[in-house]
């Protein structure tokens, strides 16, 4: 053999060799996740928009399964895993999904496997002195690496979501291309990434204590979730307000404003209460407390991150100048409840089209869709609703209706230009959830009046023409149902 085929030979066997280590440096594996999805139209919600392939990343965690974000496989019709260097892709279904901690658990199905792939370890601790790397795949889909290191560790809000869960910062050299990545230390995974500022090179991580508190439970059924307590509060650091409530300068301790109905915290706690203590662990004027494995955080980590659901705590608190303890039982968080939940995941509203105008409920996801002005745009006294009183119903059961917009047709002629108003009756009888409308169509037949919050006049459409506009309407905007009411078994997976 000459010396250039024995040169050429040898730097094939190495290249080899080096694209082998990667994976084999790494003693775990991770997955590209593709996801193709369509949300529901929250204006037209008969309609979905159009297909969208979305790609990101996931760690394997086990047997055939594939850990990776929640807000990658909201709304999926299809997922699919492809490995490093190849072009297969392989079927899979989302087994669980948490909105509440970005996490959803990825199940390969059963005719298909996954490449041999060691699953990857949980870590057991970050600190700012570890040495963290993040893997992702290249337009090559080689395996890349960066390193990263942590910047922070904080409660803060997730991304496109309603609820706060543990968070690291990284900064990182990689440009992170896609939500999911790993990020290893010393072979285990330490985090998922969910999301990556290229100006200011930081990337957003849930770390490893979250990811192993969702896959223990996980592992067990039914998933439980994480914990609640169910109580607004805000700091207390008014030195007068401190006096007038009985509190120390020296105690520290937060104000509670109101309970959630149905949590833990409505049983016990009122307002005005000062929570000094929560589990054994001092609360101070801000709402911090000393983490043993984080340092300072937040309560709501005492609460999300270090209970379950179910269990109870001891709380000391000053009421009316004396101090209490109390216990307050943990539940997990259900937007069914709420006055208006924000349904982030995107569930199928109901509705009613009766004569050109839809009905439905009110959530943050559809005053958001409205764009980052929606705030302007949207009526005030809706915005004042949604910021002051989402979470806490006159009654249970009691949403927010909506005439959200009228399609236009002869039968409602004059009464286009009314949108986004608040409805408190239909035919004279009061309203105050979806299935309230439901009852009244069916008990009357249709619906022709309609009683609008702040004004003095009701909308009123020719009873004698409704049937045959509602036909003519179906054709016109292509609505198969003028009425779809979610069925009891599918509530949660709409």
């Amino acid at each position: 053999m000459s010396r250039a085929r024995v040169i050429v030979a040898l730097s094939m066997f190495l290249s080899v060799v080096a694209a082998g280590t990667c994976f084999a440096d790494d003693n775990s594996a991770f997955l590209q996740v593709i996801v193709t999805r369509q949300e529901h139209d929250p204006f037209l919600p008969w309609q979905k928009g159009q297909p969208i392939e979305r790609y990101g990343y996931g760690a394997v965690v086990g047997p055939g399964l594939v850990l990776t974000t929640e807000r990658l496989v909201r709304n999926h019709n299809l997922v699919e895993l492809r490995a490093a260097r190849s072009g297969e892709r392989i079927p899979a279904v989302v087994k669980i999904s948490d909105d509440q901690v970005n996490l959803a658990l990825i199940k390969v199905t059963a005719d298909h496997g996954l490449p041999p792939f060691k699953a990857m370890e949980i870590a057991g601790a970050v600190s700012e002195e570890s040495e963290l790397e993040i893997l992702q795949l290249d337009s090559t889909r080689q395996v890349q690496r960066g390193d990263a290191q942590l910047l922070r560790v904080a409660m803060k809000s997730l991304p496109s979501a309603s609820y706060a869960s543990l968070t690291f910062d990284l900064l990182t050299d990689l440009n992170v291309t896609g939500e999911g990545a790993p990020a290893i230390l010393n072979g285990k995974l330490a985090g998922l990434v969910m999301s990556y500022t290229r100006e200011r090179r930081v990337g957003n991580m849930i770390p490893f204590c979250v990811i192993r508190q969702f896959l223990d439970d996980a592992s067990t059924s039914p998933y439980r979730g994480f914990a609640s307590a169910g109580f607004l509060w805000k700091q207390l650091i008014d030195p007068a307000r401190r006096e007038w409530l009985g509190v120390g300068d020296q105690d520290g301790g937060i104000l509670v404003l109101s309970a959630v109905s149905e949590s833990g915290a409505a049983d016990v706690l009122e307002p005005n209460d000062v929570i000094l203590e929560w589990d054994d662990r001092k609360i101070d004027s801000l709402g911090f407390y000393d983490d043993k494995e984080f340092g300072r955080l937040s309560l709501p980590y005492l609460i999300k991150g270090r209970r379950r659901p179910g269990e109870a705590v001891p709380v000391k608190i000053i009421r009316k100048g004396k101090q209490v303890s109390v216990q307050v039982k943990l539940t997990r968080a259900d937007e069914k409840t709420h006055l208006i939940p924000d349904n982030t995941v995107g569930r199928k509203a109901e509705y009613v089209v009766e004569g050109g105008m839809i009905i439905r409920e009110v959530t943050g996801r559809y005053l958001r869709s409205h764009g980052s002005d929606w705030q302007r745009i949207i009526d005030s006294s809706l915005v004042h609703t949604y910021h002051t009183k989402k979470l806490f119903p006159d009654s249970p059961g009691q949403r927010v209706v909506l005439l959200s917009a009228v399609l236009p047709h002869p039968v409602n002629s004059g009464y286009q230009q009314f949108r986004n108003r608040v409805i408190t009756h239909l035919n004279g009888k009061p309203v105050s959830n979806m299935d309230d409308v439901f009852r009244i169509q069916t008990d009357d037949g249709n619906i022709n009046r309609f009683t609008l919050k702040s004004m003095g006049i009701d909308l009123v459409l020719d009873k004698s023409l409704l049937n045959e506009a509602n036909k003519n309407l179906s054709y016109l905007y292509r609505i198969p149902q003028l009425r779809w009411k979610r069925p009891p078994e599918s509530q949660k997976q709409q």
